[in-house]
């Protein structure tokens, strides 16, 4: 298995039990190519995105059944959602354009990364506004990512996972994550969070409202400042309630005003989340940002293009909170509300993450995702599908199938009695409408229709003109559901039985018949007579007989 060694920003291994797991500077991460399954690591790889108002953002990790997990990539996109939004409290066409080519390119990497599966949470912009909904079925719509709509205090929570994994806080610390719409505040201490809030302060929102002039003149100055400190009134009782001395930023706005007190220090080879900042400094350094022009923001170290615009008002936040506080230190973490959605799931689904992570292609994890959700009888299942594999193989001559059809064929016979989760008698049919409906990844519209209608044909008569999804299927669709749905309704009678009773299956094609020899742990009388009865699809597909034969028991 090759191994690479993990740029050390691009690795975080955390324990789901909450206990911070101190990462050695030359850990090595096993990283196997995507496609290749026989030497894969046992991980559930996922594509978190966060996306925020003024900036999404995807991460690609690494979920082990250990319940650590290591970010393999990361990929930020700069979209302002929420540009114009703050007044008519609607997401305007360009900004909804943006994200969605956002969106696009997130999802090109992590495809090719070949995650499992996305967890995709909205903040603010998308929550607030009146077409938010619709964005959010518009991405459904494109991209098969299901967007999940996050309350502002569910935000600062997660925020307060991530952050209290990568900082030490054990001191009374005020955590604050600066977004283009809100502004999540966290009092935290060595016994957790004392206060989770999130407050609409965010840098685009406030711009938007308060800053006109450039620089900001001293009237705007102070109205915004006065503003900050009306809403900041609780966060502040919370923090001086439980002495914070302390800061820690995340969020690209902090950060940034981060590596403008390094770079003004001349500390610009360590990174700006391994320093503690002295909280003077960093008033000076908000001070010059609040009274520079644009153009010499742009030239300012540390203040990104895409940032020169509003980090303006996120300096005036952080100077009324670092001032009224009397706070002494300031430092930040890379780690925010993208990892805390990452730990908060590693906690919550470690049982599926153990149970998944023997199959690692995005679409073989999704089907086990589905038949372990419905409590699957996973024997029968693996069972069925390995006999059926082996009649697909030895009847190759009569078929000529590749590939593709042959794992169809092992999806629909993992999923064939998924329907018992509804109703034993029609089984079948439901499993038909449960794997039509599923969030299967990886999966095109095609492939779900013929995995559903093989699925539904693995017992119980043949299509009819009233059978709407089959009917619904091209002609080239249809001969490939018959020749399947024969090969697993065969497979499925030789295990009537459910209790694998043939050890051992040697099927052979001649050109008289497709002879199968059975040898069984026990008498086979049932397997054998329903293996009879499922036959006749296949001799009437193939128009070939199956003759069964049991060589011992």
């Amino acid at each position: 298995m090759p191994e690479v060694t993990a740029p050390k920003d691009l690795v975080r291994v955390v324990a789901s039990d909450g206990a911070k797991d101190v990462q050695p500077p030359d850990l090595v991460i096993s990283r196997p190519p995507v496609e290749d399954r026989a030497t894969a690591a046992k991980a559930l790889r996922l594509c978190v995105i966060d996306l925020g108002t003024n900036s999404f953002h995807g991460i690609v990790v690494d979920a082990f059944p250990d319940g650590t997990f290591a970010v393999l990539d990361r990929q930020k996109e700069m979209v302002k959602l929420g540009e114009g939004e703050f007044v008519e409290h609607k997401l305007t066409e360009a900004a909804m354009e943006r994200g969605m080519s956002a969106l696009h390119a997130i999802k090109e990497v992590a495809d090719g990364w070949g995650v499992s599966s996305y967890l995709a949470c909205a903040t603010s912009a998308i929550r607030e506004a009146s077409n938010g909904g619709s964005f959010i079925d518009r991405i459904r719509r494109e991209t098969d990512i299901v967007v999940r709509p996050i309350a502002g205090e569910t935000e600062a929570h997660l925020i307060y996972l991530a952050v209290s994994h990568f900082v030490d806080l054990s001191e009374p610390s005020l955590l604050i994550d600066i977004g283009g719409g809100s502004v999540e505040f966290v009092v935290a201490d060595a016994d957790g969070a004392h206060m989770l809030e999130s407050l609409p302060l965010g840098v685009q929102r406030l711009t938007e409202k308060f800053i006109t002039t450039d620089p900001v003149n001293r009237a705007e100055f102070r109205q915004l400042r006065d503003y900050l400190r009306e809403q900041l009134k609780d966060v502040f009782l919370e923090a001086r309630k439980h002495g914070v001395r302390r800061v820690v930023g995340s969020s690209g706005t902090l950060l940034s005003i981060a590596e403008v007190a390094a770079a003004a220090s001349g500390d610009v080879e360590s990174p700006t989340f391994d320093q503690t900042f002295d909280a003077a400094h960093v008033r000076e350094v908000t001070r010059r940002i609040m009274s520079s022009d644009y153009e010499k923001r742009l030239r300012t170290p540390g203040i990104a293009e895409r940032r020169a615009d509003q980090i303006v008002a996120g300096a005036i936040l952080l100077d009324v909170v670092l001032k009224d506080l009397g706070i002494e230190r300031f430092v930040v973490s890379p780690d925010a509300l993208r990892e805390g959605i990452v730990i908060e799931y590693v906690s919550q689904e470690l049982k599926w993450i153990r149970r998944l992570s023997p199959f690692r292609t995005r679409r073989e994890q999704s089907v086990y995702d589905l038949a372990l959700r419905l409590r699957f009888d996973q024997t029968h299942a693996e069972h069925v599908a390995r006999l059926s594999l082996q009649l697909f193989d030895a009847a190759q001559a009569l078929h000529g199938r590749e590939e593709e059809a042959r794992e169809l064929l092992e999806f629909a016979a993992i999923l064939h009695d998924i329907g018992y989760a509804i109703s034993r008698r029609n089984h079948h049919k439901h499993a038909l409408y449960i794997i039509q409906e599923a969030d299967l990844q990886g999966f095109t519209p095609e492939d779900k229709a013929i995995v559903a209608n093989v699925a539904r044909y693995h017992r119980a008569g043949v299509p009819k003109p009233t059978h709407v999804q089959f009917q619904r299927l091209t002609a080239e669709q249809k001969q490939l559901v018959l020749e399947l749905a024969a090969f697993l309704r065969l497979a499925n009678g030789l295990d009537r039985s459910h209790f694998r009773n043939v050890t051992r299956l040697v099927p052979r094609l001649t050109d008289d018949a497709f002879n199968l020899t059975l040898y069984t742990a026990a008498d086979p009388s049932l397997d054998v007579w329903a293996a009879t009865q499922g036959a006749e699809l296949f001799e009437t597909v193939f128009g070939k007989p199956v003759r069964i034969e049991v060589a011992g028991v």
